[in-house]
């Protein structure tokens, strides 16, 4: 005789019978990483729990409160913990139950046999009294409530396992003590068990090391330790699966491995770290691996518009290099010396006219536009997904997420020479109302430039004088600029970058006397070191000689071209 199950029809299974079987099924879809899926079928089997053996009610406990950790329901796996707790470790009602110290009468057994249940219980039950504990610091920390946090860890401090010391360092991460977490993690034995339980130590600690020390900005030892990540856990995925090959790669294979590669993760880490260490191509590489499975995130789109953006300037160093010289050449001789002016001070300056095509995977400026735009979509939800971060995104995070990527999308129209959505991006921006000082500045920055390229130079000198560079925006410059050599990097050269792109919009409106004023006071603070661009000086020989001023634009030219002399 045979029955059929089919355990895709939740709304059939009645039988408690049948639980073991929804609960395998269960299994299998979480190793294939089915979580949604496999969290209805478990919640279903959930309805039988006070009736089900004691060995697989834990089981079930514990696989139902590990999903909704991996379907981001951090708030709703705390309530799950609070009531199994309730049910089969706090009551001495659940105690008695679970000790079999009443029997089918309710009658209590005698105390010799109640010691003898109790001792045989001890060591099934702690075991799950610490993992419950584990799981409610896991959703503690998804909600980054880390006070409680450290409470629950206090309880099982005496079970110094390898989970318990890998979520105290995670814990001392989070709350910024990168030394004390550098210290957990070096006490954590390292145990070779991927066969046996899908994970490895090894590869684990790696990777919360280079994690630190992309905190500690040391991005070249996190991409170090990343790598060693990648290369041990490539090692153990190829060392399971050879032995296999010839009968198929699924072939005799434990389930939990089926489910255990973590490469993509391990591939975002080592973009970031990788972009930190300014080396975006390759950073690009590993990012767009990571968003084929992490394709809902918002700010990893951001990191591949970046990763665009720097492989097109890396820096901008130059543009306040007076170094450069500016003169194609010198012809003639005597009175009939002439000097030729470059018609652009950067070769690279021209906007493309090759067709790249955005859809194509590339760190090009064409495929950053489409990255900022994917950004902006998945950032007007209410729900966030951050993955594979789990730490969530907040409301001070989503704004400053929001300028980001506002700003990104400016500069990328602007490179690409399109003035209509650059305007747009920088709208949005300013509208923020949360807004820093160093978005804002930027955002006038861009939004005049962009009218400036439309035609519109009393809209642009209109913009700029909004401007706050005059406002104490040096301490938000030296926070977003930890790592980055970019300028303008301190109060005055940010002033003098206004002042200069005023002086531009004010010459095209044809007031050039107040230009010429505006560029003597740029000069004048260069005089004290102060980063000012080297665009200053054509706009200046511009001015002279549209004035009339011959003499004084000669003697500009000798005293900063040397070949002119």
């Amino acid at each position: 005789m045979s029955m059929e199950l089919n355990l895709e029809l939740l709304d059939s299974f009645e039988d408690i019978e049948n639980c073991i079987y929804y609960y395998n099924y269960a299994v299998f879809l979480y190793h294939l990483k089915h979580y949604t899926k496999a969290l209805a079928i478990i919640n279903k089997v959930f309805t039988f729990i006070e009736s089900l053996e004691e060995n697989l009610a834990h089981k079930v406990c514990l696989l139902i409160v590990q999903l909704h950790i991996d379907t981001k329901k951090p708030a709703e796996a705390l309530k799950l913990i609070a009531y199994i707790e309730s049910q089969f470790v706090s009551t001495d009602y659940a105690t008695n139950i679970l000790t079999g110290n009443v029997d089918q009468t309710g009658n209590l057994l005698n105390e010799r046999k109640k010691r003898e249940n109790k001792t045989n219980l001890d060591a099934t039950t702690d075991v799950f009294r610490v993992s419950l504990i584990q799981y409610r610091v896991r959703s503690l920390m998804e909600l980054n409530l880390f006070d409680e946090c450290s409470q629950q860890l206090r309880t099982i401090k005496e079970k110094q396992d390898s989970i318990t010391m890998f979520l105290t360092g995670k814990l001392e991460y989070l709350c910024g003590n990168h030394k004390e977490a550098l210290s957990t993690l070096k006490k954590i034995p390292i145990k070779d068990n991927f066969r046996e339980t899908g994970e490895c130590s090894s590869v684990l600690l790696n990777n919360n090391l280079a994690c630190l020390y992309h905190y500690a900005n040391k991005p070249t030892l996190a991409f170090t330790s990343i790598y060693k990540a990648i290369v041990q856990h490539q090692k153990n995925i190829t060392d399971v699966t050879k032995p296999n090959q010839a009968e198929g790669i699924l072939s005799g294979q434990p389930l939990h491995i089926i489910g255990a590669s973590i490469k993509t993760e391990l591939m975002f880490n080592l973009g970031i770290s990788l972009l930190h260490a300014r080396k975006p191509e390759e950073a690009f590489d590993c990012l767009v691996e990571a968003v084929q499975t992490y394709y809902m995130n918002p700010r990893l789109w951001l990191r591949l518009a970046e990763c665009c953006i720097m492989t097109h300037k890396k820096s901008n160093d130059r543009d306040f290099d007076f170094k450069k010289p500016f003169i194609e050449g010198v012809v003639g001789s005597g009175k009939h010396k002439k000097i030729i002016l470059k018609s652009q001070l950067f070769a690279d300056t021209k906007y493309s006219c090759e067709a790249v095509s955005a859809s194509i995977p590339m760190p090009s400026l064409e495929f950053g536009s489409l990255c900022v735009r994917n950004a902006v979509l998945l950032l007007q939800d209410n729900t966030i997904d951050c993955s594979p971060s789990h730490k969530p995104i907040n409301i001070s995070d989503r704004n400053y997420l929001f300028d980001c990527i506002q700003s990104a999308g400016a500069y990328i129209a602007l490179c690409l020479g399109d003035p209509v959505i650059a305007l747009k991006y920088s709208q949005v921006l300013l509208k923020s109302e949360k807004i820093n000082k160093v978005h804002k500045f930027l955002g006038h920055l861009y939004a005049a430039e962009a009218l400036v390229l439309l035609d519109k130079p009393k809209e642009a000198i209109d913009m700029l004088k909004k401007s706050n560079a005059l406002d104490d925006i040096e301490p938000e410059i030296h926070e977003q600029l930890k790592i980055e050599e970019w300028k303008p990097n301190k109060q005055n050269s940010a002033k003098a970058v206004l002042y200069y792109n005023l002086a531009v919009a004010l010459t095209l409106r044809g007031d050039l006397d107040k230009a010429g004023e505006l560029l003597k006071q740029v000069w004048l603070s260069k005089i004290v070191h102060v980063s000012v661009p080297v665009h200053v000086i054509i706009l200046a020989l511009y001015i002279h000689l549209q004035l009339g001023q011959k003499e004084i634009a000669i003697s500009l030219i000798k005293q900063n071209c040397p070949q002119a002399k």
